[in-house]
């Protein structure tokens, strides 16, 4: 007798009187049998032609008795390899802090359902949500879980795991945007002025110059300061952050890492100004002659931010400096370095950078984003426009007013 091929079956009768129909599963979906049992053959007859039907035309699904929570596992190391280590660490910190603690984690994963994942967006959300159990997260939060959540059950369907993805048609919480801080000529000229003569100084220039994110100003070295045709340039390519050690799984302690950039628009040259241009290079001269005086013990390839022998800082260290800068300053209000990535873009449009010169210094995916973020909140620059739109109209009456 020959072998039955994949996608095949049959109906036998038992000798307790019920009828069993079995098909055959294809290696990629699992392999072995499937069987179904009734009192008659009819029933099985049709169950058996809906599932060959199913094999034919790519609906058949397994229901597998896997867990969400460990089918989340499994796709984070199988199919999730390009992540950044950053991502990573937050997707762990989703499965194995956040949905280990609600029911749906032993759920099989064929029976999630859009309501169950509902329940679980609504637990996120009230009195228990975080993980000190003192208030619920935040809207942005409880989306960035669900994303990873979609994600992973629309792979689940891809394996067919699932016939369809139950996450397409939960209700997501309205995440507000929340006001761009932007800090104006005077108060920048306030915040340099409190950092002069301080060692990383260079680092508030170049934020309020260039708009460069934190992880990128202080992944940059000597070497990533550029010149062409005779214009000064930053090549930025890399990010640095404090991670999980995936190196050591088994180690509870992060470590200062360098990866890629934010987002494929985040790798970029950003033009520098003659000042600015000025400033960096006088910054390096400074870092040399301390090279000179290290007894070979600096970093041959210094970073711009950095400790006295040239290494990478943490961007916790940074960010304390900068607080102090800040409170030497005299300015009020919630100030961080990403304040000064704003900054940047808001004086950029307020004094004439086109848009698409603007997003494509601070690695923006569209030029769409950038207005949606900056040209709405820019209201001094809108009604000097205004202003200008109410002076043109009056000149041009009061011309046609002479003529006549």
């Amino acid at each position: 007798m020959s072998k039955r091929s994949n996608g095949s079956g049959s109906i036998f009768h038992r000798n307790d009187g019920r009828w069993v129909a079995s098909v055959i599963i294809p290696e990629f979906l699992g392999g072995g049998r499937q069987y179904h049992y009734a009192k008659k053959r009819r029933e099985c007859e049709d169950w058996l032609t809906e599932k060959i039907k199913n094999l034919k035309d790519g609906s058949f699904t397994v229901n597998s008795s896997i867990t969400i929570l460990e089918w989340l596992n499994l796709w984070l190391k199988d199919y999730c390899p390009n992540l950044k280590d950053s991502t990573r660490m937050s997707y762990e910190c989703y499965i194995n802090k956040h949905i280990v603690r609600h029911s749906i984690a032993k759920m099989p994963l064929y029976q999630v359902s859009t309501h169950a994942l509902q329940k679980y967006i609504n637990f996120l959300m009230s009195n228990e949500g975080r993980l000190d159990g003192k208030g619920g997260l935040s809207p942005k939060s409880v989306t960035n879980q669900i994303r990873m959540l979609h994600a992973a059950l629309h792979q689940a369907k891809g394996n067919r795991l699932i016939s369809d993805n139950p996450a397409d048609y939960i209700v997501l919480p309205h995440v507000e945007k929340h006001k761009v801080n932007i800090l104006d000529i005077d108060a920048q000229d306030k915040l340099i002025a409190a950092a002069n003569g301080e060692r990383w100084q260079i680092g508030i220039q170049l934020s309020l110059g260039t708009g460069l994110r934190i992880g990128e100003l202080l992944a940059l070295r000597i070497t990533d300061l550029k010149y062409d045709e005779g214009i000064f340039f930053l090549d930025i390519s890399k990010s640095l952050q404090r991670v999980k050690n995936f190196s050591d799984p088994d180690s509870s302690k992060t470590v200062l890492h360098e990866s890629s950039t934010k987002t494929v628009n985040s790798n970029r040259k950003i033009v520098l100004s003659p000042n600015l241009t000025r400033l960096i290079n006088a910054h390096i001269s400074m870092l040399k002659q301390e090279a000179e005086n290290a007894y070979g013990l600096y970093n041959n390839n210094a970073y711009l931010i950095s400790n006295e022998i040239g290494e990478k800082i943490d961007p916790t260290t940074y960010r304390k400096w900068f607080n102090e800068v800040v409170k030497r300053s005299g300015l009020t209000g919630r100030i961080t370095p990403h304040v000064c990535r704003h900054s940047f873009a808001s004086t950029a449009l307020r004094y004439g950078m086109d848009l698409k010169t603007i997003s494509d210094t601070l690695g923006h995916y569209s030029t769409d984003f950038t207005a949606r973020t900056y040209v709405s909140t820019d209201i001094v620059g809108r009604y000097e426009k205004m202003c200008s739109l109410e002076q043109t109209i009056n000149n041009k009456r009061s011309n046609e007013n002479e003529h006549n």
